[in-house]
């Protein structure tokens, strides 16, 4: 037939018009119903498919590929539940129809029945033990389940039927770097590049490989080519330009911005929405970001576990899961909080998925905890349900989008209540998500409708602070971090993706105004300081005013902000973390107050510290107000002194306050969860 030689040839169009022609005057040919449905699920038209392909069944009801046809149309259409009786009925009329055991596990995988999606890819292999997507597929529910080495094993049985399959070997690639071995997933990658097959997903899933070995030059290079091959997909523009801002590369940043927001208009996959933080200030545009990441990468399953009613407990059941239980920022953040728990009214558990150390912080948290839990290595729907089993009524997400998280344990509804906290300065996007951790200032009132979850609004500020940081001992020497001992020293330890070109002139203007002056950064990356010297030299300032220190221990790291005299912040992500800790070793802190939750976060702060006088509200009086301070000693020296007496009177690091008022706003959203009301904003009072 002419229609299935130009469908064969991959005239789709052509073929599309012959098979209607032939209905036009066969309406009751079955078979050209199900070639034209064929067609469309070719295009990607999966509702036409679908009606198309139901129509040959209804013509011919025992026809095995008919209603195998039919089952993956449902399928491509989201309706799991739907295509599986069409495959059984498919199994039912020929037995030995591999495809339809394959396609029948396939929908039971997406519904997370993993042990029934075994019985039928098994039942395929069976029938035919070299069917090769039969192991690629198991391999995927392997790594659903996080049993990666039995993963391994299915791809290498699939490299034993092909051994040059670019679905295996990029498979393996992504496998090796869920284990963290890097080495040997670099080898896959470019086994699986070889073979001439790489696609935009291949270029993303290296990309992000390179990201987790810190070459950010090459990781940008691959998010670059994703995007040459698709730009529609996997945010591959958006991380290109967070690794060109982790190195200070501003070269095209703008017209690759202009893109980005063109094309999230158009609700394309185009940016991570963590990265993004540090170049948008569009509360819009982040929470667009936010929506179309998640909906391609962690949306709801399409049944997921039943809902059900807690009993009301004793002590409320509250667990939190991070990656970040040790010397990290968060971890520095949270664990005054955990110890403060009233454990009379929180029963508070502890889901680590992240790797451990053996320092202090890590120490109290484990020993704060009601119980600890190593999550790493088990799958999102089986934690869900050992969580469900535990009655556990409140989780939270303290990653949100950064480091080891685990957004597929919320998408799969694990707690009645899910809140974002910490992580996350923005909001997630997601309906499964119910409220985030706020407050005033970071979310005011006018701001709630850019935000998917309802709002906790604290009454001081949202970040948690621990009040047993330890004194810094203030031995360390300028000399010893290479700072000039009579010079004034502006510091920003912001990550360096914080710092945009708009922020960077800001402060090369005041440098300007300020002689014998320099700029102290913190850097990751070794080529952060020369881009960044290169930047200045542009706009008049010698490059040797510029001081680079490296990473350090975050003990170490602390201790050097009692060198600087005056901490500026950015914009449009401002100092979070590094905030508390310049304000801890009494370095004021100079903000310029921005239109998104990431860009408030240090006028917060300076709230809860009582020092409103250093946040600005336009770059003008940001630049004035840090030359007035650099030039009058008597002024800063006057700061200094109210910072000094308000550390340890207000509200910042009162850790036990900020937990009083945090319990709170958790017994509001417990009580109405118990009354059967949905999630609402809650205000807690100070």
């Amino acid at each position: 037939m002419k229609g299935v030689q130009c469908y064969e040839a991959g005239r789709l169009d052509e073929a599309e018009k012959i098979f209607k022609e032939v209905i036009a005057q066969l309406p009751q040919c079955a078979d050209a119903y199900n070639l034209l449905g064929i067609v469309y699920a070719g295009h990607k038209k999966f509702p036409e498919a679908l009606v198309n392909f139901k129509e040959a069944v209804r013509l011919n009801p025992n026809n095995a590929p008919y209603n195998s046809n039919l089952g993956n149309a449902l399928q491509d259409n989201g309706e799991l539940n739907e295509s599986m009786p069409y495959y059984f009925k498919a199994i039912e009329l020929s037995p030995d129809f591999t495809d339809a055991y394959y396609n029948l596990s396939n929908s039971l995988r997406k519904l997370q029945r993993f042990p029934e999606s075994f019985h039928h890819l098994n039942k395929a292999k069976s029938l035919k033990p070299k069917y090769l997507k039969c192991y690629i597929n198991a391999a995927l529910i392997y790594v659903e389940l996080k049993q990666f080495d039995q993963a391994i094993v299915e791809l290498n049985q699939a490299l034993e039927i092909e051994p040059n399959s670019f679905d295996a070997l990029s498979s393996l690639a992504v496998v090796f770097s869920l284990k963290r071995d890097y080495g040997r997933s670099m080898e896959y990658f470019k086994k699986a590049y070889e073979t001439g097959r790489a696609d935009e997903k291949f270029f993303v899933n290296y990309a992000a490989v390179c990201v987790e070995l810190n070459k950010p030059v090459e990781a940008c290079k691959a998010f670059i080519k994703s995007a040459e091959i698709d730009p529609s997909k996997n945010g591959a523009l958006g991380r290109a330009l967070h690794q060109k801002m982790l190195i200070a590369d501003w070269s095209g940043i703008k017209e690759l911005n202009d893109e980005i927001v063109k094309r999230l208009h158009l609700k394309q996959d185009v940016a991570d929405p963590f990265g993004y933080m540090g170049f948008s200030d569009s509360e819009s545009d982040l929470q667009q970001a936010a929506v179309i990441y998640l909906d391609k990468k962690f949306p709801a399953p399409p049944v997921g576990l039943p809902s059900q009613k807690y009993p009301r407990h004793k002590k409320i059941k509250i667990a939190y899961v991070s990656g970040e239980f040790r010397e990290h920022a968060n971890g520095s953040l949270m664990t005054g909080l955990i110890e403060c728990h009233d454990k009379e009214k929180f029963e508070v558990i502890g889901l680590d998925n992240g790797h451990g150390d053996e320092g202090g912080l890590r120490r109290r948290l484990a020993a704060s905890f009601d119980e600890f839990i190593d999550i790493r290595g088990i799958g999102d729907f089986d934690l869900a349900q050992q969580l469900r089993a535990k009655e556990v009524d409140i989780l939270f997400n303290l990653n949100g989008f950064f480091g080891a998280h685990r957004t597929g344990l919320f998408a799969n509804r694990a707690a009645p209540l899910q809140i974002n906290f910490l992580g996350c300065p923005g909001t997630m996007g997601v309906d499964y998500m119910d409220y985030l951790i706020a407050d005033p200032v970071v979310i005011p009132q006018e701001s709630y409708p850019y935000y998917a979850e309802k709002i906790i609004s604290l009454p001081h500020s949202y970040q948690i602070n621990d009040s047993k940081r330890p004194e810094l001992k203030r031995t360390i020497t300028r000399k010893e971090c290479g700072l000039p001992e009579d010079a004034f020293v502006f510091s920003c330890f912001n990550n360096i993706y914080k710092i945009t070109p708009e922020t960077f002139k800001r402060w090369m203007k005041v440098l300007k105004r300020v002689p014998n002056s320099v700029m102290w950064f913190y850097y990751n990356y070794p080529e952060a300081p020369e881009n960044l010297k290169r930047e200045a030299q542009a706009l008049g300032i010698d490059a040797s005013r510029l001081i680079f220190s490296p990473y350090i221990k975050m003990a170490e790291h602390i201790e050097r902000n009692v060198l600087a005299d005056l901490f500026l912040d950015s914009l449009p992500y401002n100092a979070h973390t590094t905030a508390s800790d310049a304000l801890w070793a009494n370095v004021p802190v100079l903000t310029l107050q921005g239109k998104s939750f990431a860009g408030r976060v240090a006028a917060s702060l300076l709230h809860a510290i009582e020092m409103p006088e250093l946040i600005t509200y336009t770059e003008q009086e940001f630049e004035d107000r840090a030359v007035d301070l650099a030039m009058h000693p008597e002024k800063l020296a006057a700061l200094k002194a109210k910072l000094s007496k308000n550390r340890l009177t207000t509200p910042l690091f009162d850790t036990k306050l900020y937990t009083r008022h945090f319990e709170t706003a958790l017994i509001e959203a417990y009580e109405r969860y118990q009354s059967d009301l949905p999630p609402a904003h809650i205000e807690v009072k100070p």
